[in-house]
């Protein structure tokens, strides 16, 4: 449970003229370990401060169990201002995580209606804010980038403009190649041609490439058809985007 802090004036010289100008806005508050600061999905569109002590910032999982997203600390003696909780109140005004005490801490809360004040008559303090809005943007499209790589597979896209030979028997199988939309054609001696299907994925002969041997037979791909070429960097990724092919390539083995 918060305690008003006994000094109510805040140490940061930007936040002292802020409650010194609207001293119903800002309030100065201690936190003892364990306490919540904000708490998950409630609505809250204040601004906080780390004045001194450490938060732990989590979020809620399956099964009532909680990942921690990140540590937020600041020392007593240090100057620096740690602003917390700001994109709630830029976007709904509900909080995305639940922020604890971890030991003693000491926080600033600004109500929401300080911030057009803020903009208008601190600058100092808006540009920190302004600043601090960055840092988070800038997070979020790391994350959005790290995810959308973990979620395109690794491979090169390509449209076939004419007919060409991808498969040529007795050559080294050293590519894995998927054909999600096309024709495709097995080539024999003399030139006999007879159009084959690929796995139910798309894949052609997988087995010869992920068992490291030679192509058994010339495949030819027509003009027209859409060809996904796989990194051959880490194989075994394949199969985190079509688990069933490793249960198809276990029974052509077995």
């Amino acid at each position: 449970m918060a305690d008003l802090h006994e000094d109510p004036r805040p140490k940061s010289p930007a936040l002292a003229q802020l409650a010194q100008a609207y001293p119903e806005w800002v309030t100065r508050y201690r936190f003892l370990d364990g306490d919540v600061v904000v708490q998950e999905g409630a609505l809250d569109d204040s601004i906080y401060f780390l004045e001194e002590g450490s938060l732990v910032v989590e979020q809620e999982m399956s099964e009532g169990s909680r990942h921690v997203l990140k540590v937020l600390s600041n020392k007593s003696e240090s100057d620096q201002m740690v602003p917390f909780g700001e994109m709630s109140h830029m976007l709904d005004g509900k909080r995305s995580a639940t922020i604890r005490s971890s030991g003693g801490s000491t926080v600033i809360r600004l109500e929401g209606r300080s911030f057009e004040p803020i903009f208008r008559d601190f600058p100092d303090l808006a540009r920190l804010l302004n600043l601090k809005l960055v840092e988070r943007l800038r997070d979020a499209n790391s994350r959005v980038k790290e995810l959308t790589k973990a979620l395109d597979p690794p491979v090169v896209r390509e449209m076939v403009r004419q007919n060409r030979i991808l498969l040529r028997e007795g050559d080294l199988a050293d590519e894995l190649w998927q054909c999600p939309a096309g024709i495709l054609h097995e080539v024999r001696a003399g030139g006999a041609r007879t159009e084959i299907e690929t796995d139910s994925d798309g894949f052609i002969d997988p087995m010869n490439f992920f068992r490291q041997g030679r192509w058994s037979r010339t495949v030819e791909v027509s003009a027209g058809s859409f060809l996904l070429k796989w990194s051959c960097d880490h194989p075994s990724d394949v199969f985190r985007f079509h688990p069933e092919l490793a249960i198809r390539l276990l029974r052509m083995g077995s």
